[in-house]
């Protein structure tokens, strides 16, 4: 038994448009569980999500990945938790959340229900209408969520002196003051991963085709980014802030989980790792010091102004193989809407360095921002071609109604949400119909509705590969990426993958689009 459960929830989709969400790592409850545990309350951490692909739930007319009802029931009942911790980092899950808590208060009462993360924190006093629902703790949760388990597994009842939570009180939603964020993140607790069954993460990495070796595992080497991004909601919970773990101490953490483990390959999710330059080649520098045979990606994204050739050369010597650089868009005037008006000459010239030393490179580009023009998205998608990245992808704007980039839409009478967060109580279709608009579908801009943008992203991949595909003919490109065996399984399979995203490409509508000349 535990009195603190901590849930990872499970995660529904819709029958038109079923798509399979893996069971994701809860670093946020582990670190939340740790630090529990080196304050001496023992907790567990439940997984809803842990699924096969060929075994999803009917749910209230959805599909549901993960475990039944009945099942989190006998999981809870034995635990006999006086309070249970859920984390809501992304706004598309939160119906399954609500229907979590709600099942939690039918097993007992009692149970303190209370929510944590990103859309919590971003969406706080929508949340509390939700009588399941007791308390909500705002940005980072451990030494918040530590004092509110004190305090509640003691009796007391002095709420209003904890930073950083929000709850309902005489009928009204009551916020205390701001927590200070955590200045040094070496001071928390090193993870203990027996919370979960790691295996079971570790399986599901074994399925994806953009890896060099498996089993691969996420960490994370800092929190925060101080950039200005019109289009996220990092800030929502860290603010314009940045702060990193050692090197020493992140290399611990990763040595640990390739010893303990074998895991042979990482994915460092930071938002932004490569803020402090000396902090990011000293972890380089530690991984190669210390011999550790691994390799390693930065899907996340990386800033190519923090970095030079001398830093991507140290990241290719300890280990990684793959760097993504968030590019957003190739057009001058977008840059500077977004917020990042950095030289895309310098950028080339990254990706050009890092593909002639044998790294792999993708740009992350984005489509859709609300008074982009065609020209525009040319510029975009032509960078892309030009620059030499080996992969782009072409995202749609998901403008969360958090972000900077919202008002703008709603300035040109292009969206409007804020109804939802007017009523009493939450019009749960009226929201899945907001969070599909804003995270799936595509919004209307000024120049563009949204399926004509969808024509343009799928157009974007076509004209990309192609133009990729064919210089992948000349054999100088890709015999530079082949410098082992290992090299050049990776390289088949990429390329395997590649045509295969291409193929699919057409066998959807294969309508007309813009061209990229």
């Amino acid at each position: 038994m535990a009195e603190v459960v901590f849930i990872n929830q499970f995660f529904t989709a819709t029958k038109d448009n079923p798509n399979v969400y893996l069971s994701i790592l809860p670093l946020n409850l582990l670190c939340l569980a740790n630090y529990l545990k080196s304050k001496g309350i023992p907790s567990k951490i439940l997984d809803l999500g842990i699924h096969r692909f060929d075994k999803p739930i009917e749910d209230r007319g959805r599909i549901r990945y993960g475990i039944s009802d009945k099942s989190i029931v006998d999981l809870v009942k034995k635990q006999k938790p006086k309070i249970v911790g859920i984390g809501c980092m992304f706004s598309r899950h939160y119906l399954d959340v609500l229907y979590i808590s709600r099942l939690i208060k039918e097993i007992d009462s009692n149970i303190k229900v209370v929510v944590g993360g990103n859309h919590a924190t971003s969406y706080v006093n929508l949340v509390l209408k939700e009588k399941s629902i007791d308390f909500v703790v705002l940005g980072e949760g451990e030494v918040t969520f530590y004092e509110l388990c004190k305090q509640i597994l003691s009796g007391k009842n002095t709420l209003e002196e904890i930073n950083g939570i929000s709850f309902r009180k005489d009928g009204n939603n009551v916020a205390t003051e701001k927590r200070e964020l955590i200045s040094n993140l070496d001071i928390l607790p090193a993870l203990d991963y027996s919370f979960i069954d790691i295996e079971r993460y570790l399986d599901d990495t074994k399925v994806s085709p953009f890896l060099m070796r498996y089993p691969s595992f996420d960490v994370i080497s800092s929190r925060g980014c101080p950039g200005q991004c019109v289009f996220c909601t990092v800030k929502n919970v860290w603010g314009r802030t940045w702060r990193g773990k050692s090197a020493e101490r992140f290399v611990d953490e990763i040595e640990s989980l390739n010893k303990k483990y074998g895991i042979r390959e990482f994915a460092i999710m930071d938002d932004s790792a490569s803020v402090d330059k000396k902090r990011w080649i000293k972890i380089c520098d530690e991984i190669i010091k210390r011999n550790l045979d691994i390799k390693w990606t930065t899907p996340n994204g990386i800033a190519h102004w923090t970095l030079d050739k001398d830093i991507i050369k140290k990241m290719k010597d300890a280990g990684c193989y793959r760097v993504t650089f968030g590019i957003e868009s190739g057009n001058l005037d977008t840059r500077r809407f977004i917020g990042k008006p950095y030289n895309l000459e310098q950028a080339r010239e990254l990706i050009n360095y890092a593909n002639k030393i044998g790294m792999w490179t993708i740009c992350t580009n984005i489509i859709g921002f609300p008074c982009e023009t065609e020209s525009a998205i040319k510029d975009t998608v032509n960078f892309a071609k030009s620059s030499g990245t080996d992969f782009a992808t072409f995202y749609l704007l998901c403008p969360d109604m958090t972000s900077d980039v919202y008002p703008y839409f709603k300035k040109e009478g292009l969206l409007d949400f804020d109804s939802i967060f007017d009523s009493e109580v939450l019009d749960e279709d009226r929201f899945e119909e907001m969070e599909r608009a804003l995270s799936e579908e595509g919004v209307d801009t000024k120049f563009f509705k949204k399926e004509q943008l969808r024509k343009i992203q799928m157009q974007a991949y076509r004209n990309f590969i192609i133009h990729r595909g064919l210089s992948f003919m000349f054999t100088l490109r890709l015999i530079r990426k082949i410098r082992s065996l290992e090299d050049f399984y990776c390289a088949v399979r990429f390329l395997m993958t590649g045509c295969k995203i291409f193929i699919n490409s057409f066998l959807k509508s294969n309508t007309h689009a813009m061209l990229y000349d």
